[in-house]
């Protein structure tokens, strides 16, 4: 059957490359592509200030971290071993290292608007076009109740309002916050 292949490295070791769902491949690209952009944000926002790219490598952490893992369990369910869904995943998050550099190179001699707009753009297009219609699905498969809509609701939108906080509070006293 060959369902293993044959490899020198052993984080390669686990169903052959050709076997694993094109879900998986298009998840690593789009992801290196996201986290390209990622690290554009960062580094022009570096090239501004260091408070402004503290704050937005920050935000890019607590948007990653959850996006990350659930790129890796989607990896598994696509036939990746755990070393294969590592190793790509991995391999995909070092594509913000390029885009850090790139970013800090193109916000010091270029407008970072561009790169701002690019990476908001982005942001925008996750949390409309995925995670909106993703909460949507969630609320009509649960079961229904009074208090449990009401808990269920608080639970998702918690995060976001964290969030929306965190961003509003960074804005509001970002005048008066100083890095010694």
């Amino acid at each position: 059957d060959g369902k293993k292949e044959p490899s020198s490295c052993t984080c390669l070791k686990g169903p052959k490359l050709s076997e694993i769902g094109t879900i998986a491949w298009m998840i690593t690209l789009c992801d290196a592509l996201h986290n390209f952009i990622d690290g554009l944000a960062i580094g022009a926002s570096c090239t501004l200030s260091l408070l402004q790219g503290l704050s937005t490598s920050i935000a890019i952490l607590c948007e990653e971290f959850p996006h990350e893992l659930g790129d890796f369990v989607i990896l598994l369910n696509a036939g990746m071993s755990t070393r294969q869904a590592l190793l790509f995943n991995f391999l995909s998050a070092c594509s913000c290292y390029v885009g850090l550099a790139f970013g800090i190179l193109v916000g010091n001699n270029f407008a970072p608007n561009i790169i701002f707009a690019l990476a908001g753009g982005m942001f925008l297009y996750i949390s409309l076009a995925d995670m909106f219609p993703e909460m949507n699905d969630m609320l009509r498969e649960k079961v229904t109740g009074r208090k449990t809509d009401f808990t269920f609701f608080m639970i998702q939108n918690a995060g976001m309002l964290t969030g929306f906080t965190a961003i509003l509070l960074i804005t509001l006293y970002a005048g008066e916050i100083e890095l010694e």
